[in-house]
């Protein structure tokens, strides 16, 4: 779908624009028709027909398009507005709705449910680890797929969590959409791209924390709902603001009043009151999902009574990734002790936390499910827990940067380092993994060449921390007792701290062992 604007031009229908008013006139076609023309261009190349349904004010800026650039592919809708109307009624009825999963689990029976958190994370398929190249010169031209996908057969989740505040950002399967490129025509089946299975499912969150410090949510609650029916989503929350003591603001820290506080409070009530009955008016598909924020654990569980009484039958409980263990245990018990004083329990999510410690508590008081990258991202952000192996045991990666990352050769430049020299080291340190794996160099041999190659990184103060981790890593080899298929395709390489198709496989191994 693309609409024909007075004010903004021709663009694709997934493209969100302001409130204006402005009809076309000559002045308008005159201002658009090129662009419009060099946008069907584009837009043909991938599909056979383009059917326009437009007024007499609005045809004549693509009228250079269908006489002379799209012959053969291009049907005008003609005829009085009725007529019109049931023309592309016709149309839209001979396209499918995106498939939807409907939950089937028991509120409180004990099953924990988990959610692995998007983060645009998609790998080469067929990265090359022996030569440490990719598939294609660009991403476009590689066979990037989700890891979801890469890991099959086994599973690595019960569902993927999306966030709509990728809306606003350059990443991601929801990233802004300009308007004239073909993703913004029609919404991607998120379900299709993530290979979820008819008992996995799709959910989709608003980002509170995305807009954490700015004084309303960047997300309209129409637009949630939109955009939850459009991409196909099973679970929808609804619109949040999380009540956070202090803001930053220009780079200072602004200090919440309690008024403030409990503002964001009652715009995340009024917010859900709105989503539930955008829903149920308009018939959708999707599983409404009320967000709670509250001050204290007993407004949780008051909250809890009121999102029930309007008719949520799933309640998320949001704000608790900043809170300690104790006070998420609080609030937990008081949101569960609310839902089952319900004549019919509702299904409860925590937002953005696993809590290894509660994990057991989680389960007596009768919690559903819950969403953390926490197991994915150790995978890069820790020095001693970056793979989880088979026998539950944490090993530290391998750590080989890269020479060719923009920030690194700007550092080592500035240093004085000399690249050349460096790459050579970087490359054979490489392949001394490769023939240790194969039995072919001794552990030593490879601890001295990482320490070395990483001295040159000003990494030293760390080598002799590193050098009992590394050596642990090679000794267990871990990757070896793992069937999984990233251990299995990638080996050794698994275990490097190394680039997004790297650091990420083992990302994906750590969620499976979770």
């Amino acid at each position: 779908m693309a609409i024909l604007s007075a004010e903004h031009g021709l663009f694709g229908g997934l493209k969100p624009i302001a409130h204006y008013d402005q009809r076309m006139n000559a002045a308008g076609v005159l201002k658009h028709k090129d662009t419009c023309r060099t946008t069907l261009a584009a837009w043909s190349k991938s599909h056979s027909s383009i059917h326009f349904s437009l007024g007499k004010d609005y045809l004549p800026a693509v009228k250079d398009s269908i006489e002379h650039d799209l012959k053969g592919k291009a049907e005008v809708f003609e005829g009085p507005i009725g007529m019109k109307l049931h023309q592309i009624k016709g149309f839209l009825e001979s396209t499918k709705s995106p498939h939807r999963s409907k939950p089937t689990v028991v509120p409180g029976a004990g099953k924990i449910t988990y959610f692995l958190p998007d983060w645009d994370d998609l790998l080469d398929g067929d990265f090359d680890f022996a030569n440490d190249s990719f598939s294609g010169s660009s991403r476009s031209l590689r066979h990037d797929q989700h890891c979801c996908i890469l890991m099959k057969p086994k599973r690595m989740c019960d569902g993927v969590l999306v966030s709509l505040a990728q809306h606003v950002t350059s990443k991601g399967p929801l990233r802004r959409i300009i308007g004239t490129e073909e993703g913004s025509l029609a919404p991607r089946h998120l379900r299709n791209q993530f290979g979820l299975q008819d008992d996995q499912w799709l959910f989709g969150d608003c980002g509170a924390f995305s807009y954490l410090n700015e004084d309303r949510p960047a997300i309209e609650v129409e637009q949630a709902v939109a955009l939850y029916e459009l991409h196909g989503f099973d679970f929808g929350a609804s619109v949040d603001h999380i009540p956070v003591k202090a803001v930053v603001r220009d780079g200072k820290s602004i200090d919440l009043t309690e008024e403030q506080r409990q503002e964001r409070v009652n715009t995340t009530k009024r917010n859900a009151e709105r989503f539930l009955g955008l829903v149920r008016s308009r018939n959708l598909g999707f599983t409404p999902v009320g967000t709670i924020q509250a001050l204290s654990p007993s407004a949780y569980g008051e909250t809890v009574r009121h999102y029930c009484d309007l008719g949520y039958e799933h309640i998320a409980v949001g704000g608790l990734v900043p809170l300690q263990d104790s006070l998420v245990e609080q609030i937990v018990t008081a949101v569960t002790a609310a839902a089952n004083d319900m004549k019919s329990r509702p299904w409860i999510h925590l937002f953005g936390v696993f809590r290894p410690k509660l994990q057991s508590k989680f389960r007596e008081l009768g919690v559903d499910s819950f969403d953390s990258a926490t197991y994915f991202r150790k995978a890069w952000l820790r020095s001693d827990q970056n793979y989880l192996a088979a026998n539950g045991k944490w090993y530290s990666a391998l750590r080989i940067p890269m020479t060719s990352d923009g920030r690194t050769r700007k550092k080592l430049e500035a240093n004085g380092a000399n690249i050349i020299e460096l790459e050579l080291e970087e490359a054979h340190v490489l392949k001394l993994l490769s023939e240790f794996e194969s039995g072919g160099v001794a552990v030593d041999t490879v601890v001295e060449a990482l320490l070395s190659y990483d001295e040159h990184l000003t990494r030293s103060s760390e080598s002799r921390s590193l050098r009992d981790k590394y050596r642990k890593t090679l000794e267990d080899r871990p990757w070896e007792d793992c069937d999984c298929p990233f251990c299995s395709k990638a080996g050794i390489h698994v275990l490097v701290f190394r680039g997004a198709n790297r650091n990420k496989r083992r990302g994906a191994h750590n969620t499976l062992m979770l």
